[in-house]
């Protein structure tokens, strides 16, 4: 008889239990529920850091499982987080530009309130008409739609173009690396109809909302645990079935899939358009705890920084990736937020907020060489019970 999916994956129930576990206990201690013991600011990092695992997670899928090192995913991130910011932004104006026109002896059309809005969103840029891209701004169901709709058709397209001509290997990167660059120098822009550098910013008030941050900040919480949770599953569910041998075989020797008569690209295609439309689910939740965003986020170096951790973490495991992200993360805020205390070194102070970046480097070369399962392959060490049983 076939086992259940669960069955065949423990490891999935396991991860799900123990994310369930954790909201739990940051809830109940949490300045929101009345506690105190931790403060809205590190929850506020704590659920930017579930995001960031959900895209490592999306990153394992395409790496990982199927060979692709795309340098490129953190432009779907910030896609995501750019098509619910507009929403965010445009409606919170608006309901300051109302309440400040409402002031005035005769009630403004809606033509004037329209300009007025535009001229508080785009003034920082010399504009006072919206773009195009801002249609659907004043939606928030579509612009949800957009969240996932915008970085998944980028990604559809980007995908035919370079899998149907069997760019692979580093040649792949470059591209992937290059359509990230192309976006983030668009959007650095003033005419890019997204503020330019200045980007969106104020994303963290909800519009409508008259609860405290520390509530907001929960909600954000477990809206993020509940996107990598599901995003965690989907993931397992891809590759524990057909779907995610043919992609291994892809990875291990992609002639050999193709001569079996399997579609190489359209496996590669689907898999790549999925984790962008996962990425972009992870941006939209980020940047609203973040609070801004503009073009650096976007920068090749993020996604770069995204391979670091899937590779410390252990690549080809999922709960590998999503603890690289969390270990890093974490750590990246710890010494450059400058609670990790300065290293006296005779004649020289080596203060880790200049030299973290050089340690995280010399990290992923370290383990590269040494332990190329990275952190989870730590988990090989702890005997099972069939090992156990031989």
């Amino acid at each position: 008889m076939q086992r259940s999916f669960i069955a065949r994956n423990p490891s999935v129930l396991i991860f799900l239990a123990l994310l369930a576990l954790f909201t739990l206990v940051v809830t109940v201690l949490s300045e929101g529920a009345g506690a105190g013991f931790i403060s809205t600011s590190f929850i506020k990092t704590l659920g930017k850091t579930l995001c960031l695992c959900l895209i490592a997670v999306a990153m394992d899928l395409i790496w990982g499982f199927a060979g692709i090192l795309s340098l490129g995913h953190f432009a779907f991130f910030g896609l995501g987080g750019y098509m619910i910011g507009m929403w965010l932004m445009y409606e919170r104006t608006r309901l300051i530009v109302v309440e400040s026109l409402s002031q005035t002896e005769l009630p403004p059309t809606d033509a004037e309130v329209i300009d007025a809005i535009g001229t508080q969103i785009f003034g920082v840029v010399g504009s006072s008409d919206f773009p195009l891209i801002w249609a659907f701004a004043d939606s928030l169901v579509l612009q949800l739609a957009l969240v996932v709709l915008v970085p998944g058709v980028l990604a559809l397209i980007f995908g035919w173009l370079a899998f149907r001509s069997r760019v692979t290997g580093v040649y792949l990167s470059i591209l992937t690396q290059a359509m990230t660059l192309a976006l983030a120098l668009y959007l650095f822009q003033n005419d890019s109809g997204l503020r330019g550098n200045n980007g969106l910013s104020g994303l963290q008030n909800l519009p409508g909302v008259t609860a405290s941050q520390d509530i907001v900040s929960l909600w954000f919480l477990w809206a993020s645990a509940f996107a990598l949770g599901a995003g965690y599953f989907l993931a397992a569910w891809v590759v524990s079935g057909k779907f995610g041998s043919v992609i291994r075989g892809i990875r291990d020797n992609e002639a050999r899939v193709r001569f079996l008569g399997y579609s190489v690209e359209a496996y590669k295609l689907a898999l790549f358009t999925l984790t962008a439309c996962l990425a972009a689910i992870a941006g939209a939740l980020y940047y609203p705890q973040a609070g801004i965003i503009n073009p650096a986020e976007i920068a090749p170096i993020a996604s770069i920084y995204l391979a670091v951790w899937v590779a410390i973490g252990g690549r080809g495991r999922l709960y590998g990736a999503v603890i690289g992200a969390a270990f890093v993360s974490l750590l990246s805020t710890w010494f450059t937020g400058g609670q990790a205390p300065d290293l006296p070194l005779g004649s020289y102070t080596v203060k880790w907020v200049d030299w973290w970046l050089v340690l995280l480097g010399v990290s992923f070369v370290l383990v590269t060489l040494f332990a190329p399962k990275g952190i989870g392959g730590l988990f090989d060490l702890i005997p099972t019970k069939k090992g156990a049983e031989e």
